[in-house]
């Protein structure tokens, strides 16, 4: 069975909410489609020599709608509230050995980087984490999935890490710089810019239009 990857996609009128005070509802919407559009670029770019299958869990029409074909749509379940029972019970319908979860905001995530972060991943059973630069989980290849609960939200590559080990499955943590990036806030976006790499991606170029 394939390397399945899982990428999760908030509702856009809810995307991006700790930038309110920065950029306007539309401009955070435009930046929501186009941290996506880049993430499933490489994933579907991986998946080409890989094997590997994309897939967005999302309840967003526009999201649905949005995705480029070779990109699998997987509706969220209306009966389950917050993300970590969203992507239980998506690893759940998936049924794979192996599953990479993905954030949708990585504006320089590349096809290079995912095959390096899958490259370092230990055998069975095993979880490689690659942080964000708050202690979050930007991306998370289990094998196998569903041997202890996820617990994304405020540090939980530590949790994902305490639990893990809890349940006697090796962990290693891999930091990508085209992964530890994510778009959270102002902070997040002076660093997207403060490099080539970054105002030259998509995200990047959106931002520069936006900016006074």
């Amino acid at each position: 069975m394939p390397l399945r990857i899982l990428v999760p996609v908030n509702h856009l009128d809810r995307a991006k909410g700790r930038l309110a005070a920065y950029l306007s509802e539309d401009a955070r919407r435009a930046l929501a489609l186009a941290t996506l559009s880049t993430v499933l670029e490489a994933c579907l770019a991986y998946g080409e020599t890989s094997g590997a299958e994309t897939w967005v869990l999302t309840s967003d029409y526009a999201v649905a709608v949005s995705v480029p074909e070779g990109v699998n749509v997987l509706d969220e379940d209306p009966g389950l509230r917050g993300l970590n029972a969203q992507l239980e019970a998506a690893v759940k319908q998936l049924a794979s050995d192996e599953i990479l979860i993905v954030h949708a905001d990585l504006p320089l995530l590349t096809a290079e980087a995912l095959a390096a972060f899958v490259g370092s991943a230990p055998v069975a059973p095993s979880v490689t984490i690659s942080p964000s630069g708050d202690g979050g989980t930007n991306a998370m290849l289990l094998r196998p999935p569903g041997r202890f609960p996820l617990a994304y939200g405020e540090m939980s590559a530590a949790k994902h890490r305490i639990s893990a080990e809890a349940a006697r499955i090796r962990v290693v943590e891999t930091p990508h710089p085209a992964i530890a990036l994510d778009l959270d806030t102002p902070d997040d976006l002076t660093r997207l810019m403060q490099t080539p790499e970054g105002r030259k991606s998509l995200a990047g170029q959106l931002l520069a239009q936006t900016q006074p």
